[in-house]
Parts: C-alpha cells; structure tokens; sequence
C-alpha cells in the first residue's frame, strides 16, 4: 500500500516541481547566453536585459527554494490534516505509511531541487564561457579534473562523501520535524499555523542546544583521556586526524535520533490525538 500511497503522491506533486525545474533551466539559459552576448556589446538596452534576467534568475532560484518548502508543508496539512484527510485516514493503511509516503516524497523532491540549482549553476558556468572552444579545450579539462581528483588521498573523498550523507540525514531530520510541528500546530484550535510555524523553531532550537551540549561532553571526554593517558601528545595527534570524523558522526547520531523522534511524535499525535472538526 506505500507503493500506492507513494504513486499517488508523486503525481499530485510532479507537476508543480517539473514546471519549477523547466522554469529554473529556462532562466538560467537566457541569463547565461545574454551574458555571453553582453561580452561582446555595450549597448544599454543589452545591460539592462541583463540585469532583469539577473534578477528573474534570482527570484525563479528563491522560489525554487520556498516552493519546495511550501509544498513539503502543504502535502502534509492540506492531504492528512484538511479536507482530504476525511479520505486519506479511511484507507487501509497506518499513520506510519501515511506520513512515511510524505516523508519519502518530500525528500526526492529536496533533493531534486538541489539538483536542480546545481545543473543551473552548471549552465550559466559553461555559458558564461565565451572566449573559450569547450570542444577544443574539453581535454584539458578532463585533464585537469583527474589531477584534481588525484591530488586528494582517499580519505578526503571519504571525509567528503561522509560530509554529504550528514547532510543527507540532517534534511530528512528537518522534514520530519515539520511534520511534527504541524501536528503540534493542529491541536490548537486558534491560530494552528502560529503554533507550528513556533514549535518548529522551537524543536530545532532544542535539537541544535543538545547537539552542542553533546560536543561540549564529547570535548570533556578528549580532555579527560589525554590527562589519563598522559601521552597526550600521540593521542592528540591520532584524535586531531580524526576528530572531524567523529564530530561529523556525533551530528548525524543526533540527527538521526531526532529524526526517529519527530517521525514518531508525528505518528503517535495522527494516531491519537487527531481531530479532523
């Protein structure tokens, strides 16, 4: 049934995001070829196209941005907790299914985004280009690009890619914590958006103050060991070459605990304490 919830998700929603996606593109196009252009012109009429794509491409690209926000938040109010929601908890299927599908969706399309605005950044980089053949100079930038990947060891690229799935996680943790405090928000009766637009940043204020106390211990902890020890200079040494590691792992512990919590704070609210008057 999540195959179905998920189906039924994505195809409410993919015509928003791909209209916004093909809009981004689109922009970034015309920003990128007018500046190539505007290389080879000083025309005023040319400068000031420039400057309105400029800001057309900044405002598609903080739209894509508060889009994808906004639509996260209404897919879950408007499908669960409005009107729709009469239906949606008819189906044979549980609170956790219900908000996984939300969930799911929700991440693809950040994701997406992210993408998105990375491809666009990509765009204007390679149109802005205009003195330069890529076909020609195409090797040297490959060339160039492997003795960039070569000049690192293996444990950048793994310091990297652990970078990204902390990332990763920390958004998914975000998401499901804006669920929860929709949830929070719906159990009061006046001004329901008030309230989770404020339990929101409530959560996330408690979640980051635990997360710094929890690296404030883990700092006590260093200390203690190395007066212990007492070869602190060796250990040191060994903890410095790691100790972006473990503080990359310490963050995504935490965001990954808070993320269990605030999914299941949402599940148990939807299960118990869901008025749909």
């Amino acid at each position: 049934m999540l195959k179905k919830l998920l189906k039924h998700e994505f195809r409410a929603t993919a015509r928003t995001y791909g209209g916004l996606y093909l809009a981004l593109l689109a922009v970034s196009v015309l920003f990128g070829a007018s500046i190539r252009g505007w290389n080879g012109t000083n025309s005023d009429a040319y400068s000031t196209a420039v400057g309105l794509l400029s800001l057309a491409y900044t405002a598609v690209l903080i739209g894509t941005a508060v889009v994808t926000v906004m639509t996260i938040v209404q897919r879950f109010y408007g499908n669960l907790l409005g009107r729709e929601g009469y239906l949606m908890h008819t189906l044979p299927v549980t609170e956790a299914q219900l908000v996984g599908a939300k969930l799911i969706s929700g991440t693809v399309w950040s994701v997406c985004s992210i993408f998105a605005a990375g491809l666009s950044f990509g765009i204007l980089a390679i149109l802005m280009m205009a003195e330069i053949d890529l076909l020609d100079q195409l090797p040297w930038m490959l060339s160039q690009l492997r003795e960039a990947f070569a000049r690192y060891d293996m444990a950048f690229w793994e310091t990297m890619l652990f970078s990204g799935l902390v990332c990763f996680v920390r958004m998914v943790s975000a998401i499901a914590c804006i669920y929860a405090a929709c949830m929070v928000g719906h159990q009061f009766k006046s001004h329901p958006a008030l309230a989770g637009i404020l339990s929101f940043f409530g959560m996330q204020y408690v979640q980051g103050w635990i997360e710094k106390l929890l690296r404030v211990g883990a700092r006590v902890y260093e200390t203690a060991l190395y007066t212990v020890v007492g070869d602190a200079g060796s250990i040191q040494t060994t903890l410095s070459a790691q100790g972006f590691m473990g503080c990359a792992a310490l963050t995504l512990g935490i965001a990954a605990a808070f993320g269990v919590f605030w999914f299941g704070l949402t599940v148990w609210l939807m299960r118990n304490r869901l008025n749909m008057e």
